[in-house]
């Protein structure tokens, strides 16, 4: 969808997310809104994932930064990275990120996770926190970042919906162990004993809608073993306050078999004013110079109306 489009369809950040769900966040570590991608918007969000699982048959359930097309100089990413990356930057969801930790925001990672109809497999509960990338900035306690989870799929229990421990992240990092890759997707879980998961709560959403969630919540999801794909397009976005940190070098991450070192990866500032001069808008941005002028552009429309 065009920029203006969306604008003028676009209701005020505080009918995005109310004021209810971003308290319920703060407490929670996570909150599923009432208010979802606009119908047109939901629709096309779909045909560009549909189009770029055909484009990228050799996907193995998870491919991180899908938003970044496939160039000259650049690491990893995908055939048609261009029309995710246009996702990522809908006034919808950069409201609801917004809202949720800081008018000024950097857009930081993505993902696309697809657990085919029967097979798609267990993924063990964990907390973002695991990877090193977004750190705190100064005076800060802990760093705000928070993953928007939007369903390509219709997900429920049935096909492997998100779940989420409401409140457990409220003490920081956990402990982990390690855990057969085979059959889950994540090869360390957050230790059970940390944990109360009769209290999970699951992340149903019809197609379109969308979860919240911060760093530190636990969440997980059980293996899909219905008839039905369950697909999810995500994206992450931290405060501009903090720093994205390119300092620890050549930790890897994971999704396609030789994936990017972190600290390689581009990051865009896409909403306020960059509050940290540590962050580094110009590693990873090898032939991205339309991306770059997309999320400038948006950033300037945007502001105003989240300001």
């Amino acid at each position: 969808m065009l920029m203006e489009e969306a604008e003028l369809k676009l209701p005020a950040p505080s009918q995005v997310m109310r004021d209810s769900e971003v308290a319920y966040f703060k407490d929670n570590g996570f909150v599923l809104p009432e208010v979802g991608l606009p119908g047109d918007a939901s629709a096309e969000m779909r045909s560009v994932v549909e189009k770029v699982f055909v484009d990228n048959p050799d996907w193995a359930g998870i491919v991180r930064m899908p938003h970044v097309p496939v160039r000259p100089g650049q690491l990893e990413g995908v055939i048609g990275g261009e029309e995710i990356f246009k996702i990522a930057l809908h006034p919808t969801i950069i409201a609801a990120a917004s809202r949720l930790i800081s008018k000024n925001l950097i857009l930081w990672g993505g993902e696309i996770f697809a657990k085919p109809a029967g097979t798609g497999v267990r993924t063990p509960w964990h907390q973002d926190c695991y990877t090193p990338a977004v750190q705190a900035g100064p005076g800060r306690e802990r760093p705000s970042s928070v993953m928007v989870w939007i369903a390509v799929d219709d997900v429920d229990a049935d096909n492997g919906c998100l779940r989420f421990i409401p409140g457990s992240g409220k003490a920081g990092r956990l402990n982990y162990i390690a855990r057969d890759n085979a059959t889950n997707l994540l090869n360390f879980e957050v230790e059970g004993k940390t944990i109360n998961e009769s209290t999970a709560v699951n992340g149903v959403l019809p197609s379109g809608k969308f979860s919240c969630h911060d760093l530190y919540v636990v969440h997980g999801a059980n293996a899909n073993v219905s008839g039905r794909r369950r697909a999810g397009l995500t994206f992450h976005y931290m405060a501009a306050e903090d720093v994205y940190d390119r300092s620890f070098g050549a930790a890897m991450g994971s999704g396609k078999a030789q994936p990017a070192p972190i600290a390689n990866r581009p990051i865009w500032l896409v909403l306020g004013e960059n509050k940290n001069p540590i962050n580094d808008f110009v590693t990873g941005h090898q032939n991205l110079e339309d991306l770059d002028q997309w999320a400038e552009d948006a950033r300037r429309k945007l502001t105003p109306l989240f300001g």
